[in-house]
């Protein structure tokens, strides 16, 4: 009787094999028809085979062995002359396996699936930004990948992007994850970014790369981590019917910096400058830099009596538009007391309202070089800079922070999202090196700064309570509306 499953019938190899015993199949044949049995063992018992056998369609060793561990559970034996099972299919094989694939042809074939092994979370659908990344292009529904080919030819692949919630598994840079595939044997597991990961079989660590097979059910494999960023590992299953895609899954692989507590760097020592108590020579000479504002400073200061008048003037004239800045001030002369002031909603809406910090963290991320925005796996995902006075869009934030000596940045690929923190101290900087000496000279006090009596006023205010204080905060903003930007 001629084979009846898909998979067998019509292959004249197999067919002969079902009803001829010198046709019989044995170790050492290689063909597409011992593919099929390849397949037929993997889909039916899982079985592991060589990834060297299959590639080759051989009937190597582990195939064999496959053959046998099949016939040894059904208690296939001709007893006219055998009292054991062997390696080798025959009449009675076959028709075993035909009838078992056909049964198997019949049922609604059970979806490919990725399970996540290590560390793992249920990610919301990508968003816009995320998408375009990985697609390489506009909100379209198919991508065509940068990068490899995985059978290395350097031609582009097709892929359908998963909507809704993924399943992501992270993983820290240059380190490993596990994850396994389930209903996927006789098909492929690929990695789209091999900057970011590299699939690996442990069964056989010395092959890897872009796509490798899937042989048994379940089947296991590492993702080795590259660069920080965010791709797909994909499994096909070939073999499901009902579309000429076959059945697949995804999974989001999301490759992290290290993470750890923030650390709130203070790369400078408190100034800590006293009061000289000595406003009138600061009135006579308010040393500051030449420039419009410098000159309107020196005049007001001219004509303050104290220095108290002085800073009332100024933040009546200057800060009666800088909510930020006034809140600033105030915790310097009054309501903090020296202590810290968490800065987490000021950062936030620092680089929601500032295209000066968006600009910084664009050219701190693309290492200065736009053309960089499409390769992620050269962004420069985590590092620190300063942050000067003069970088600022938005002067309430500039009166507010001043020039920041050290500001920390991180890309976390797996909540599309970019953490920025900062600890700096609120401190004024007078210059008067002298004659007559009234300030000690430190770190930055510089002579061009235009606004150098209001720094005095500052300092000589702390005899009337006023004190210096910490400025620390984080804040967590879409990684989009820093690299979106024009």
């Amino acid at each position: 009787m001629a084979l009846q499953s898909k998979l067998f019938r019509g292959d004249p190899r197999l067919e002969a094999a079902a009803v001829s015993d010198p046709a019989h199949i044995l170790l050492g044949a290689s063909g597409p028809h011992v593919h099929k049995i390849q397949t037929a063992l993997m889909l039916l018992e899982g079985a592991s085979i060589s990834g060297d056998e299959v590639p080759r369609a051989f009937y190597g060793p582990s195939t064999a062995a496959a053959v046998l561990a099949y016939k040894q559970k059904r208690n296939i034996i001709n007893r006219s002359y055998q009292t054991q099972a062997d390696n080798i299919v025959g009449k009675m094989t076959m028709a075993s396996l035909d009838n078992e694939m056909l049964k198997r042809e019949i049922l609604p074939p059970a979806p490919v699936r990725i399970k996540p092994l290590s560390y793992w979370r249920l990610r919301p659908p990508r968003s816009p930004a995320v998408l375009a990344l990985l697609r390489g292009s506009g909100p379209v529904g198919l991508n065509v990948a940068r990068g490899f080919s995985p059978i290395g030819d350097g031609r582009p692949l097709i892929h359908i992007l998963p909507p809704g919630p993924t399943l992501t598994l992270e993983v820290p840079e240059h380190g490993t994850g596990t994850f396994q595939v389930i209903n996927g044997v006789g098909g492929t597991v690929t990695c789209w970014d091999s900057f970011i990961g590299v699939v690996v079989d442990p069964a056989e660590p010395l092959a890897h790369g872009g796509t490798m097979p899937i042989r048994s059910n379940p089947h296991f494999f590492t993702v080795r981590a590259g660069f920080p960023g965010r791709t797909v590992i994909k499994a096909v299953n070939p073999h499901a019917t009902g579309s000429f895609l076959g059945s697949r899954a995804f999974l989001d692989l999301v490759v992290q910096n290290p993470k750890g507590p923030t650390d709130f760097r203070d790369p400078e020592k408190p100034h800590d400058h006293q009061p000289c108590g000595r406003w009138q020579d600061i009135r006579a000479n308010p040393n500051n830099a030449l420039g419009l504002v410098g000159a309107a400073l020196a005049l007001m200061c001219r004509h303050s009596a104290t220095p108290r008048r002085f800073m009332d003037n100024v933040i009546a004239e200057q800060l009666d538009d800088k909510p930020i800045a006034l809140q600033h001030i105030n915790w310097f002369l009054r309501d903090g007391q020296g202590s810290e002031f968490v800065e987490d909603h000021n950062i936030e809406q620092w680089l929601l309202k500032d295209k000066g910090i968006r600009k910084k963290l664009r050219f701190e991320i693309f290492r200065g070089e736009p053309s960089r925005r499409q390769r992620p796996d050269l962004w420069k995902t985590r590092g620190h800079f300063d942050f000067d006075q003069t970088e600022y869009d938005n002067e309430d934030f500039q009166a507010a922070f001043g020039a920041i000596d050290w500001v920390d940045y991180d890309l976390d690929f797996g909540d599309g999202s970019i953490h920025v923190w900062f600890k700096d101290r609120y401190e004024w900087h007078p210059y008067y090196p002298g004659p007559p000496k009234l300030y000690e000279v430190k770190l930055n006090d510089a002579p061009e700064r235009e606004t150098n009596c209001l720094h005095a006023a500052g300092v000589e205010l702390k005899s009337e309570g006023a004190r210096d204080f910490w400025m620390q905060g984080e804040a967590f903003v879409p990684f989009s509306l820093i690299t979106d930007e024009v």
